[in-house]
Parts: structure tokens; C-alpha cells; sequence
């Protein structure tokens, strides 16, 4: 008995009330009876709703079957365990993938705002120093032009 992966608990939700239990358990390679235990243990129903009586399993042929194990197979997000891995390059799904990128540009944007207040607050300073060269200079000059008693 191989455990359920959390890709096929999440399959399992979706596709029980439109395949109904056998079709699950042609699906997922499981017995009638296992697709049945979870989807108790899962709150799911298995029983397809009035208006989806219509038997579905012809139209999970061999390509559509194997593409649901593929999928109840395949790895989900280490960031967030719920989407399957969307980006290779980082190993993340596609949202968690851009919202590493806003956080890197953020960070970008929050050093360059430092940056710039740095920036601002040498020149502030070189002003200041600036005007008071200025002053020193202006006391001295009407020092020297007083008259000596």
C-alpha cells in the first residue's frame, strides 16, 4: 500500500465528484475501496451530482489518465505545498516564483532609497559647512575692518 501524496488528496477533491469511485480508482491505480476509504477520510462524495449521471470514464482515455498520474505525481512547491513546481529554474510554482521576485526588487528599491537619503544628507551637511566657512569668514572680515580704539 503506497501513502497519498498531497497532489492526489488534491486530485482526489476535484476529480471523485466527476469521475465517481471506480473511475478514480482507474485514474489514480488504486483499488475501489481505497478511493473510497480517503474520500470518507476527506469528507468527499463520490457520488456524481444529478445533472453529471453521465459516465465520464470513456472520456478518460489512456492520454488523460496518464496525464492525471503524472500530475498526482509530480512535485509540489516547497515554499508553499499547495501548487505544483511551475518554474524549474527556481523549483517553485509560478506564484510563489514571482513573489520571490517582488521581495528581491523591494529589497532593490529599499537600498536605493538609503542610498539616496544618504546621498541627501552628505549634501545637507556640505551646505551647512559651506555656510559656516561662510560665517567664520564674514566675522573675520568685520573684524578687521573695525576701528581700534
Amino acid at each position: 500500500m503506497r501513502p497519498w501524496t498531497s497532489a492526489e488528496l488534491e486530485a482526489l477533491r476535484i476529480l471523485a465528484p466527476v469521475l465517481g469511485g471506480r473511475g478514480c480508482a482507474e485514474a489514480f491505480e488504486r483499488s475501489h475501496s481505497a478511493i473510497k476509504q480517503k474520500a470518507i477520510e476527506l469528507g468527499v462524495s463520490l457520488r456524481r451530482p444529478e445533472g453529471r449521471q453521465t459516465d465520464f470514464r470513456p472520456l478518460a482515455g489512456p492520454k488523460v489518465l496518464k496525464r492525471i498520474r503524472e500530475l498526482t505525481e509530480a512535485e509540489l512547491c516547497p515554499a508553499c505545498g499547495k501548487r505544483l513546481i511551475g518554474v524549474k529554474r527556481t523549483g517553485l510554482c509560478g506564484r510563489c516564483h514571482f513573489q520571490g521576485l517582488v521581495a528581491v526588487h523591494e529589497e532593490e528599491i529599499a537600498r536605493l532609497e538609503g542610498q539616496r537619503e544618504l546621498w541627501a544628507a552628505r549634501s545637507k551637511l556640505r551646505r551647512r559647512r559651506e555656510l559656516s566657512k561662510m560665517d567664520r569668514a564674514s566675522d573675520e572680515a568685520q573684524m578687521d575692518d573695525r576701528p581700534l580704539d
